[in-house]
């Protein structure tokens, strides 16, 4: 009698089929990754990349993720004193992004279009900067929204990802909501400045400066101190009041503009990213496609990233005595939101013992509570819910620490 073969059952199709499906997923993502990447991420990096997705992912991802050695070895010590801030950011010039240029060069600007704007709230300009010396001109356009007031107003100063036309079409800068709260908004498009592109990006304002170690975050950087030259020239700005904002490649703009423009009373950034020594954030490589970011001195610590000299806790360290504010996305693993915080953590000694400034309590990423920031004299940082975005609750801290810490005229 022949014997009839066992036939699984249905719900055992049913898993082999999920379980088959999810790791096609896993590896299709990791290998697109890996070849948009290349080497410029740990395995661990690559598998954090997976939070760009915008899903929740389970927390037993997170913790495999996130569960790295939080020792950080090799991290250079930071100096409480303040007077050996100057030699920390030169420090930082030469190895990462380079000087952004405070001379040599002339500012103009000219009023394109002017308007009223939400009904009479606020009052909008388009404006022409441009920027010359003895080798041409370079100009881009800003787009300014002031409330209309009987006094001064404090403004935020950022660059956008997509152009000044896109600036009431998303939802990372709400903008109305800004206006409401009694503040401006002054935003210019990154990409004017230099392009977000290896081969092209001095054909920006970069080709006005004879150096090579120059990077395109030195043009960005510079295009926000050219926005708060001309908003120096209007009587309605609190001068004293100005907030450099940013999400993601853009917060670190925010970052180094606020270490190089001291004109910035409160430095943010959101979902800027961590220690370059967690095994999350990046690797150092010379054939990465984002080289252009960085001064040529950096891409010489291939291999060798635990020499170079400086880390995300310097950069934060050199908003010091002014106000910093770190967002962090709780689901956002290619940040390293654990190494993130650990930065302020370490930086926030420059604050207290150098300017006897308050800090935040002592503590852990794992401390903390979503949408609950934690804010102090010289900082504060806030874990919105949800991934790498820019969340309108981290909007609503930067105000709330701007009207509690931030004095103006």
């Amino acid at each position: 009698m022949k014997s009839r073969k066992k036939r699984l059952p249905w719900w055992a199709i049913v898993l082999i089929v999920l379980f088959s499906l999810i790791i096609g997923f896993v590896l299709m993502s990791v290998i697109t990754i890996r070849v948009f990447v290349g080497d410029s991420l740990t395995m661990k990096g690559t598998l954090a990349m997976a939070s760009y997705g915008g899903f929740e992912l389970p927390d037993w991802y997170k913790e495999f993720v996130l569960d790295v050695d939080r020792t950080y070895a090799s991290l250079p010590a930071l100096s409480s004193d303040p007077m050996d801030r100057e030699k920390m950011l030169t420090l930082y010039e030469q190895s990462v992004y380079g000087k952004t240029p405070v001379d040599g060069f002339e500012t103009n600007f000219e009023v394109v279009k002017q308007s009223d704007a939400f009904g009479g709230k606020a009052e909008r300009q388009t404006v022409r900067i441009t920027v010359s010396n003895n080798r041409g001109s370079f100009s881009s356009d800003m787009l300014i929204f002031l409330p209309k007031s009987s006094g001064k107003v404090p403004v935020f100063v950022g660059e956008n990802f997509s152009g000044n036309s896109t600036m009431l079409k998303g939802e990372e800068w709400p903008v109305e909501m800004i206006i409401d709260n009694g503040f401006g908004v002054a935003t210019t498009c990154y990409s004017d400045w230099a392009p977000d592109d290896t081969a092209t990006f001095r054909d920006g304002v970069l080709q006005l400066f004879d150096d090579d170690s120059l990077s395109a975050y030195s043009a960005w950087a510079f295009g926000i101190s050219r926005v708060i030259d001309y908003l120096e020239t209007l009587p309605n700005v609190d001068t004293q009041r100005i907030a450099s904002v940013g999400h993601s490649r853009l917060a670190r703009v925010s970052l180094w503009a606020g270490a190089c423009d001291e004109r910035i009373a409160l430095v943010t950034g959101s979902c800027g990213g961590g220690l370059l020594r967690s095994d999350v954030m990046g690797r150092i490589t010379s054939d990465g496609t984002s080289n252009h970011w960085y001064t040529p001195a950096y891409l010489t610590y291939e291999g060798r990233d635990d020499e170079l000299p400086v880390d995300m806790h310097t950069l934060f360290a050199l908003v010091a005595n002014r106000h910093l504010f770190i967002s962090i996305g709780e689901n956002d693993l290619a940040s390293d939101p654990v190494s993130m915080y650990d930065a302020l953590q370490i930086a926030k000694a420059v604050w207290r013992d150098g300017y006897g400034m308050d800090v935040i309590p002592d503590g852990s990423y794992y401390d903390m509570r979503f949408d609950t920031s934690v804010m102090s004299e010289s900082m504060g940082v806030n874990v919105h819910s949800g991934g790498h975005k820019f969340a309108e609750n981290d909007w609503q801290v930067y105000m709330i620490y701007m009207n509690e810490y931030v004095q103006g005229q």
